[in-house]
Parts: structure tokens; C-alpha cells; sequence
């Protein structure tokens, strides 16, 4: 399998990045040692310091002690009283972890006062020195082990190794065999205890900084005894260790709480661990090497059809193992190996990474194909537009019309390909400076400059007024701004649409009722004229009222006089009338349809609100004022434009509202911030651009949808993969089923384009191969929530361009409620 078929096969391309990640840690793991430990120092620096046994205390001969008491070696006389004033004080055990050797010849004098304070006693442990120590199944071995000179003097003295390997982590060896003497640890003797549950060796703790212990100086104790202080109280039962630190006699170590601790407090660490039993353990570390990745397989194997977000996914495992191997470190002290966790995320990601880069760059290689097919279509047809011209020139007359219809044929076809390209190129708005916003009536026209002039003249006056214009121009908005300029605009504007309301209830909607003047009036009510009191009542679409109704309405416009329904009682209100209608009044006059009377009452001061097609000089600007309150950073593509520009609109500004509404959530499903055509409904771009999906069906239409088609296809638009053209015919397919609303026979038709049978069986048998694929998965998934569905079903969206994705998701919603 080659690395592009690897890379396609996602899910086998990871599992094999982590097992393959998993062999080198397991093969090369002593490479991998120092970052283990750095992650280890940043565990430990997370979890902070442990406060270190209480029981364990430090006596350590300082460089200030020894220019005060003299050079080193001190006389062993020292450690004679130290003994003998901590025994005093009943301590538990006094470890002597200075090596007394007997090469010092000066020193002999004193050790008989000193071995003696040790028998006395009966509580102290000296240390010894092996030679070259090495591990075997068991235990260590030493070809050497040198004792202290007590211990040559007196054999009952305990002693114990402070040896101690160091590969990178230190570790003392719990007992060393030298010929057939087993010496124990320092540490293990201070201890006083068993072997039993105990390893050959201890993998130190280092818990927290040394100075965590409680610890003096030599001097510092000496003073305590001098004084009698009642600290020396606080030694009972404690474990004392007696050593060095001064730094150019003592060797120093670095541990993650100290960058130069002295080396006798790794005996000091090393007895915690004992006692608490919180030493480390990498037993379990080859595990670790082989379970985490594992948890990644998993993790892969079950979201390999998730269309969920793979780098949440990936984080998500990366954080819940090293939260887990970080509470095992700080817990259990297990040593693990950490990188079996980092270098597969890292890998993974990287992986994705590339993958996700690998894809755009095919996308991008699949929408160049696109614009190169088209480049070259563009240009074939501008030499043949050339070719007929110079034919046009030399033919007869008889033949020349038949070759002018084939040029205009030519010229319509070229203008669409033109319109391809403008559809990628940003509209910029140049005169944005000229647009005005008049109480939401946005325009840039001199016709509706002329609408606004007039409102404002005449909007200070109580005068009724009569708007007339089709429906979607915005009378309601004309009516609005007239209460906003009118003396009555702290009181109520209220609106009623008249052809909304059946006849039997306009009246009680407009005048009100009282309780029980009809079936199901259970109150009285207030009707729009007396809640419009001493403001303006709009009346749309007046036209369609009865006769009956308008002479009641008469009567309001000539004495403010109403009673409601089923009441005999007068009311009176002052309002203002601003009626709107779509219909010709005068010619509704003349037919007896409206009262004449009323008709001059209304039209007092009239409003001609011209239709959107007649004011094209506003359709961008209304346009852009719908997507700035849909998506303010969208924009608008130069073709968009243009065809909104060239559409009819019968609905006016409220049809271009609804299709800048549907544009934004296409180009949105389509990861876009640009309006493209393909977002604008057919009956707006129809015959306006020329598409690649145009280009692959038509040219699938003239191969009468054969087996072959499609490879023949892609050959003839300049050798694009098949998949760029099966794909985009699949969306061109269910694109065209939503368009006529899941209508298989209807679309195959509409496909196909031809009345031979043998054709649209062909294109319907492709295009039922496209639904059973869609339909068959959602049955075998079992689910109704669409969202699971759409994740599971991520592969069938992998190769369809985006612009078709919406499409699809309508397919599966249909069949999931079907």
C-alpha cells in the first residue's frame, strides 16, 4: 500500500503510526529516558513538595562547622559525643553515614572512646563501602566491602553499605553479597526492617527539598546541648543520620526540589521511602508502553466514522492518560513510560495535520480543474464565436441566418462563462457614501428620494393618507415613518392587515365587542380604532373589504364615531388614517367594488411606491443592508449582483429579504463568507451562469448517460479525475430531487432532458443509486437524531463539494422521516 492509499485509509494510517510508536519505545528505550524524567520532574512539580517523615533528623558537619572546629577529617571524639548525648536522649537509631576508615592513623587514638560510646549504645549503625557492585536475578553482588575501623575492633557492631547505582535514577540496593558476607543497606538497617515485601533494590523519592527534614549543624546541635534546650526533648524515638554536607568534601546531587543537595540526604529519602513504602517502581513501565497506545487504537477504531472534531478527540485521550499517569506517579509511585502517551498524540496530530492539508490541497487542485475546464470552454467557444463571424462574411443570405442564430447562441453561452469567473471576484461597493436610511426605507434612487420628500411634507399633517404599491414594496415601512414625523408618535401606531381577517371578524377586530354579543365572546374587547386612540391606524390592504364594512368606516373618517359590536353605545376617537392597498382604486371605483366616497376620504394626500424593479439602483443597497443584518462581514459576489440586478422581482423587497435569508445559510453550510450564485434559487440564475456541473451535465446528456459516461466525461473536459465529475453530478442530482420536492420521476426527467425512455432510465437508475447508497446507511445506523447520522455518515460527504453538502443533509433528513 503506497502513502497516498494510507493516507486515504485514515483510520489503518493512525493505528499503524501508534503501533509503530509503540515498537521504537519498546526497541530504543534508553533513548527515551531523559524525557521520561523531565516529565516526571514536571509531575512533581505540579504535585508539590511531601512533607517528609518527622521522625527522620539530620546532623550535618557544615563548611562553617569545620573552620570553627578544624579541618577535615574531625576527631572521631566528635562523633563519640554525639553518640553519647543522642543516646542520652533516648533516640530510636543513629546512623553514622561517614565512612570511618582506619587508614587514618591519627584517628586510632580515639577509636576505642568511640567504639565504646557505640556498644554502650546499642543503637547505632556505621556504614560500610563496597567495591564495584552489579545486579544479578536477585540481588547485587561486590567483588570488595570494606567496614569502618569500630567494626575491625568489635564485629557485634551493625553496619551497612552506602553504596547506591545511579542509571539515571538512583537506586541503593537493599543488600550486596561479597564472597559469602550479605552486607544490608544503611538505610535498610536504620530501618530495622524485613526483606519481606521489599525489592532487591529502592528507586528513590525525592519527596521534597532536603531541608524539609528537620536538620542542624553540628554547632547548631553542640549549642542546643550546651543550653540544655527543651528541643533535645523532641529526639525521642527519632532516627538520627550523622554526615557531611559541606560542599568541597560531600558530593552534591540534583533532585527535582534541589539543584545541589548533599549527597548523604539521598539516605535520608531513601529511609522515608522505606518506612512509608513510597519508593518508585518501574515494573509496570513495559506496560505502559504497550497500554497507552492502546488507549489511542481504541480511540481511533471507535471514532473512525465520527465526523466529530479529531483534534478534541485526540486532546481528549492525550489529557485523560496523563491525567491517569499522573495520579499513578503521585499515588501508587510508578514509573512509566510517558512518552508511550506524547509521541503518539504528537504523531497523530501531525498526521492530521497533514491529512487535513493533503485535502485542501485536492480541493484546491479540484476547483483549479474546475476554473481551468472552464477557462478552456471559455476560450474553445470565443474561437468558434471568431470562425462564424469570418464565416458570416463570406456565405450567401440563405445560410447566413442560420449562422447568426448560431452566434447569438454562442454569445449567450460565453457571457455565462464570464459570469463564472465574476462569480469568485468581490463586489466592492464604491458608493456606499450615497446610500440613506430613512426609518428603515434604505435607498439610493432619485424616485423613492422623491417618496421621502413627499413623506416628510406631508407627515406633520393629521391628513389621512392612501400608500399605493404591489405587495413586498414596504408600505407598512412608508406608514411607520409617517406616525414617527407626526404629531401623534408618542401615542400608538397600529397596524391591521384587512385582507388577513375574515369579514365576520374584521369588524369586531377593528371596532370591538362586548360580552356576549356573539358566540365565544366571553369579554369585552377593545378593537384596533380605540387602541389607536390619539395615534395612527394603518390599514393595509383596504381594497378588500366589504361594502358593508366601508360604510362603517366612513363614518369613523367623517365624525371619529364608532359603536362595537353588539352595543348600542357611541364611541369617538381622533386618529390618524393611513390606508395601502395593491390594487388600482380608481378602476375598484369605477367598477362599484369600493365606495367612491370613501375612496376620496382616504386619498387625500396618496403614495406611489414604485415596485424594485422599476428602482434597480437600489437593489444592491437593499441587499446589502438584508446581509449586514444577517452576517456583517459576508459580501457579495460580482455576479451575485449582476443577477440580482437583472431578476424581476414580482415580490418586491420582501422577496429579496427571503432569498438574501436563504443565500447567507448556503454560503454559510458552505464554509463561505461570500454570496455566490450557487446560493441564489434557479429562478434567479437560470440561463445567468454557466457552472462546471453544467458543463458535466450536459456533456453526460450528449453520451446519453452510458456506463462509460462518466470517464468519457472527464477525458472531454480535460482530464479531471472521474471522482471531480460522479460527485459533482451526485450533487447536481440531489440538488435538483430537493428542487422538486423528492419527486424521483420528475428529476430523472428534468436530468435526463430527453423524451427517450431508454436515457431517463439510465439517469434514473444512477440517480437510485445514489438515494439506496444514502437510504440503506441511515436504516443500518438505527438512529433518528440527525446530527449522529450526518457524524457516522461522513464519508459521504468527503468527495461532493461543499456547495452540494445542504443538499445532502435535506436527503438524509427526508429519509429519516420516512
Amino acid at each position: 500500500m503506497n502513502l497516498a492509499a494510507l493516507i486515504k485509509n485514515k483510520t489503518i494510517a493512525r493505528t499503524a503510526i501508534v503501533v509503530c510508536t509503540s515498537l521504537v519505545l519498546v526497541l530504543f528505550k534508553d533513548l527515551f529516558v531523559p524525557l521520561n524524567l523531565y516529565t516526571e520532574k514536571f509531575f512533581s512539580k505540579i504535585e508539590g513538595e511531601s512533607a517528609p517523615d518527622s521522625n527522620i533528623v539530620l546532623i550535618h558537619i557544615s563548611s562553617s562547622d569545620l573552620e570553627n572546629i578544624g579541618s577535615w577529617p574531625i576527631k572521631r571524639s566528635y562523633y563519640a559525643l554525639l553518640i553519647n548525648k543522642l543516646t542520652e536522649h533516648n533516640v530510636k537509631a543513629i546512623g553514622l553515614e561517614i565512612f570511618l576508615s582506619a587508614k587514618f592513623i591519627s584517628q586510632t587514638v580515639y577509636d576505642n572512646l568511640l567504639t565504646n560510646e557505640i556498644i554502650k549504645s546499642d543503637r547505632v549503625v556505621l556504614s560500610s563501602v563496597a567495591g564495584n557492585i552489579t545486579p544479578t536475578n536477585n540481588f547485587y553482588t561486590s567483588d570488595s566491602l570494606s567496614y569502618p575501623s569500630p567494626k575491625l575492633l568489635d564485629e557485634k557492631i551493625i553496619t551497612g553499605h552506602i553504596n547506591y547505582v545511579q542509571d539515571p535514577t538512583i537506586k541503593i540496593p537493599l543488600a550486596v553479597k561479597a564472597d559469602d558476607i550479605t552486607e544490608k543497606a544503611f538505610t535498610y538497617q536504620l530501618a530495622g526492617t524485613t526483606s519481606e515485601g521489599y525489592p532487591k533494590e529502592i528507586d528513590i523519592n525525592f519527596i521534597s527539598s532536603w531541608k524539609k527534614f528537620k536538620n542542624y549543624s553540628l554547632l547548631e546541635f553542640y549549642d542546643l546541648i550546651q543550653t540544655e534546650s527543651e528541643e533535645l526533648k523532641n529526639l525521642k524515638d527519632k532516627i538520627v543520620i550523622i554526615s557531611v554536607s559541606d560542599p568541597q568534601i560531600s558530593q552534591s546531587l540534583q533532585t527535582n526540589f534541589d539543584d545541589d543537595a548533599p549527597a548523604f540526604t539521598l539516605h535520608a529519602f531513601a529511609l522515608d521511602n522505606l518506612i512509608h513504602k513510597r519508593f518508585f517502581t518501574d515494573k509496570f513501565k513495559f506496560i505502559s508502553t504497550i497500554l497507552f497506545p492502546l488507549f489511542f487504537v481504541l480511540a481511533i477504531w471507535l471514532f473512525r466514522k465520527s465526523d466529530s472534531n479529531k483534534y478534541l478527540i485526540l486532546v481528549a485521550v492525550f489529557v485523560s492518560l496523563i491525567i491517569l499517569a499522573f495520579l499513578l506517579h503521585s499515588s501508587f509511585y510508578l514509573r512509566l513510560n510517558y512518552l508511550a502517551i506524547i509521541l503518539p498524540f504528537i504523531l497523530l496530530v501531525v498526521f492530521q495535520v497533514y491529512s487535513e492539508l493533503t485535502e485542501k490541497k485536492t480541493e484546491l487542485e479540484e476547483v483549479l480543474d474546475e476554473a481551468r475546464v472552464l477557462k478552456l470552454h471559455l476560450a474553445g467557444k470565443e474561437n468558434e464565436l471568431q470562425t462564424l463571424k469570418t464565416q458570416l462574411e463570406k456565405v450567401d443570405r440563405d445560410k447566413s441566418e442560420q449562422l447568426i442564430q448560431k452566434i447569438k447562441s454562442l454569445e449567450d453561452e460565453i457571457t455565462k462563462l464570464k459570469k463564472s469567473a465574476e462569480d469568485d471576484t468581490v463586489c466592492d461597493f464604491s458608493s456606499a457614501n450615497e446610500i440613506k436610511n430613512f426609518y428603515g426605507i434604505v435607498y439610493k434612487s432619485k424616485v423613492m428620494q422623491n417618496v421621502v420628500d413627499l413623506i416628510q411634507k406631508t407627515a406633520p399633517e393629521d391628513a389621512n393618507i392612501l400608500i399605493i404599491g404591489e405587495s413586498g414594496t414596504g408600505k407598512e415601512l412608508i406608514a411607520r415613518a409617517v406616525h414617527a414625523l407626526s404629531k401623534r408618535n408618542q401615542n400608538n401606531f397600529v397596524a391591521v392587515n384587512c385582507g388577513a381577517i375574515s369579514e365576520t371578524l374584521l369588524e369586531s377586530e377593528l371596532f370591538g365587542h362586548v360580552k356576549g354579543s356573539f358566540t365565544g365572546a366571553l369579554a369585552d374587547k377593545i378593537g384596533r380604532f380605540e387602541a389607536a386612540d390619539n395615534g395612527t391606524i394603518f390599514l393595509d390592504e383596504i381594497a378588500e373589504t366589504s361594502e358593508n364594512f366601508q360604510v362603517k368606516l366612513l363614518r369613523v373618517l367623517q365624525t371619529g364615531e364608532f359603536e362595537k359590536v353588539g352595543s348600542s353605545k357611541t364611541s369617538k376617537v381622533n386618529i390618524r388614517i393611513v390606508a395601502a392597498t395593491n390594487k388600482k382604486l380608481e378602476l375598484a371605483v369605477k367598477e362599484k367594488k369600493f365606495r367612491e366616497d370613501l375612496y376620496y376620504r382616504l386619498n387625500v394626500i396618496r403614495i406611489d411606491l414604485p415596485p424594485l424593479r422599476e428602482r434597480k439602483e437600489d437593489i444592491e443597497p437593499i441587499a446589502r443592508y438584508f446581509l449586514s443584518n444577517e452576517a456583517k462581514d459576508f459580501k457579495l459576489s460580482k455576479a451575485v449582483v449582476d443577477a440580482l440586478n437583472n431578476c424581476k422581482w414580482s415580490g418586491n423587497i420582501r422577496e429579496l429579504e427571503s432569498v438574501i435569508k436563504r443565500a447567507v445559510i448556503f454560503a454559510k453550510s458552505a464554509g463561505r463568507n461570500m454570496l455566490q450564485l450557487s446560493d441564489l434559487p434557479n429562478e434567479i440564475v437560470k440561463g445567468f451562469k454557466l457552472n462546471f456541473e453544467d458543463l458535466v451535465l450536459e456533456s453526460l446528456r450528449q453520451k446519453k448517460f452510458s456506463h462509460s459516461s462518466i470517464v468519457e466525461t472527464a477525458k472531454e473536459l480535460g482530464d479531471v479525475s472521474r471522482t471531480l465529475v460522479s460527485e459533482n453530478f451526485r450533487g447536481l442530482a440531489f440538488k435538483s430531487l430537493i428542487e422538486n420536492n423528492f419527486d424521483v420521476e420528475k428529476t430523472c426527467k428534468l436530468l435526463a432532458n430527453t423524451e427517450d425512455e431508454e436515457v431517463c432510465e439510465r439517469a434514473a437508475a444512477k440517480l437510485k443509486t445514489f438515494l439506496s447508497n444514502i437510504q440503506d446507511s441511515v436504516v443500518e445506523l438505527k438512529s433518528e437524531n440527525f446530527e449522529v447520522v450526518k457524524s457516522r455518515l461522513s464519508s459521504k460527504y468527503k468527495n461532493l463539494p461543499q456547495k452540494f453538502h445542504v443538499y445532502l443533509d435535506q436527503v438524509i433528513e427526508y429519509f429519516l422521516q420516512t
